[in-house]
C-alpha cells in the first residue's frame, strides 16, 4: 500500500468511530452513573444507568433493571414508562408508553434496555447535549396486589467537550 493510500484511508476510518459516554443520575443527591432506588419495605431495587452517543445524531442507551427481593411477584403488565428529554428529539418524548408485559418473580432480577435516536437531523448534533436533561418516570409497577408509588429519575449526559476544554485550561 501506497503511503498516500494510507492517509486517506486512516481519517475515514477514524471518523467512523464513535464513543460512548455515561449519563449521571442526579436522582436522590446522587451524582453517578448508576442509580439505585432501593424500596426496604417492598424489598425491592430499581438500578437506572445509561449513555449516550453522538455521531450524525444523539443515540441513547438506558438500561433499568428490577430486583425483587421480596416473597411477591412484581409485575410490570400495568406499568408505564414516560421519559422526557429536554433537548433530543426522541420518537415517544414525553408520554407514557407501556412497559413489557413481564412478571419478576420473588428472588429474581429483570433487565431492559430502552434505546433512542433523535428523530431530527441538526447540523450540530453536540449541541443537544448541552443543557440536556431526561426524565425517566415509572408508574404503575405491582408488587403482590399493591401498587407501588412513582419512582422518578433524572439522568444528564456527561459532555466531553466541556471536559477536554476544561482541561485545556488548566
Amino acid at each position: 500500500m501506497r503511503a498516500w493510500h494510507f492517509l486517506l484511508v486512516v481519517p475515514f476510518i477514524l471518523s467512523s468511530c464513535t464513543s460512548s459516554y455515561p449519563y449521571l443520575v442526579l436522582t436522590e443527591n446522587c451524582n453517578c452513573e448508576r442509580y439505585v432506588h432501593r424500596d426496604p419495605e417492598h424489598k425491592l431495587e430499581v438500578a437506572v444507568s445509561g449513555t449516550y452517543r453522538v455521531s450524525d445524531r444523539v443515540f441513547s442507551s438506558i438500561t433499568i433493571s428490577f430486583d425483587n427481593r421480596s416473597r411477591d411477584t412484581l409485575s410490570l403488565r400495568q406499568a408505564y414508562l414516560k421519559g422526557t428529554s429536554e433537548n433530543v428529539h426522541y420518537q415517544f418524548n414525553g408520554r407514557f408508553q407501556p412497559m413489557p408485559y413481564v412478571l419478576v418473580p420473588p428472588g429474581t432480577t429483570y433487565a431492559l434496555t430502552l434505546e433512542g435516536a433523535d428523530i431530527d437531523d441538526v447540523k450540530e448534533p453536540w449541541n443537544r447535549i448541552a443543557g440536556e436533561r431526561v426524565t425517566l418516570e415509572m408508574r404503575g409497577l405491582l408488587l403482590g396486589q399493591e401498587v407501588l408509588a412513582p419512582i422518578v429519575v433524572t439522568l444528564v449526559p456527561t459532555n466531553p467537550k466541556l471536559l477536554s476544554a476544561a482541561d485545556s485550561q488548566i
